[in-house]
């Protein structure tokens, strides 16, 4: 009757084997969450602005977004000096555009995303993005088109609005 086993050529074989295809997957695996990042990201904004959008219609209000750095804290405010990536508030607008005043009505907090999260940057949009009760956008500027870019590792996913406040996603690199 024979042994049965590996003999320890054959389990280094494996292992080599084995050490070749992890290194190969790696590199890919990476990337992978990198757009899985950046989609999470671009989908939480887009869903912010359709929300926004669509509760100024409904209410027949101003509804804004704007930006912060302590939208965990007791008091959110917007910051104009924050960045986008570090978190966004959408609340009823009734006061001074684009401040979050005693009578304001908090709607959403959208919290900082992950540390090595992507940046955004954006055109005409520097601060905030207002929705009109006829559903249209408008910036600090008045300007009601704009794009925020959101940029990781070489890839960019934009998020355009139009004048009539409607949303698009274009892609490219950064």
């Amino acid at each position: 009757m024979g042994r049965r086993g590996f003999t320890l050529v054959e389990l280094l074989i494996v292992l080599a084997v084995g050490s070749i295809l992890l290194a190969i997957a790696v590199p890919g695996y990476g990337f992978l969450v990198n757009s899985n990042r950046l989609a999470a990201v671009t989908n939480d904004l887009v869903t912010s602005l359709q929300l926004a959008r669509s509760e100024a219609v409904k209410r027949g209000v101003r509804i804004t977004v704007c930006k912060t750095s302590n939208p965990a804290g007791p008091m959110p405010a917007c910051d104009f000096t924050a960045g986008w990536h570090q978190g966004w508030l959408i609340f009823k607008d009734e006061g001074i555009r684009g401040v979050v005043d005693p009578q304001d009505e908090l709607l959403r907090i959208e919290q900082a995303h992950l540390l090595n999260g992507p940046s955004i940057a954006t055109t005409n949009f520097s601060n905030y993005v207002s929705y009109l009760p006829n559903g249209m956008s408008q910036g600090p500027n008045n300007l009601g088109n704009g794009t925020f870019r959101l940029c990781l590792e070489h890839r960019e996913r934009q998020v355009i609005l139009s004048m009539t406040g409607r949303i698009r996603l274009a892609g490219g690199s950064c």
